[in-house]
């Protein structure tokens, strides 16, 4: 079972910027980001949360260029099919049944599910 990736608030800031960014990114240019934006993170500070998305295996740094190791996409695909695969048994029928009965789902929504799984 692949692991789901327990990150923080600021962990996950730090992810989106990253994503954001496309291609990797010098670490001092990141810290100027996040000041642009008005976090007042030390240079520290930034280096903390990196070092344990390092430690997760969620980026990785070369030559003072920050990368992420999985796109935007792969990291929530991941993370969905870990949460369907440990709480649902890997039936993806049950986890929308399970969240139809529970969360109001608009119509338009509904339909577009419809067509997409008709269509795969």
């Amino acid at each position: 079972m692949k692991k789901i990736y327990d990150i923080s608030d600021a962990e996950m800031e730090v992810m989106e910027k990253l994503w954001e960014q496309g291609d990797g990114i010098k670490q001092s240019e990141l810290l100027a980001r996040f000041e642009a934006d008005g976090k007042q993170w030390k240079r520290q500070t930034l280096n903390t949360f990196l070092t344990r998305l390092e430690g997760k295996g969620l980026v990785k740094r070369e030559n003072r260029i920050v990368k992420v190791v999985y796109g935007r996409e792969e990291y929530n695909n991941m993370q969905m099919k870990t949460v369907i695969d440990h709480v649902y048994g890997g039936r993806l029928s049950d986890f929308i049944a399970s969240f139809v009965k529970k969360n109001t789902i608009a119509d338009s929504d509904a339909k577009d599910l419809i067509h997409f799984l008709e269509n795969k």
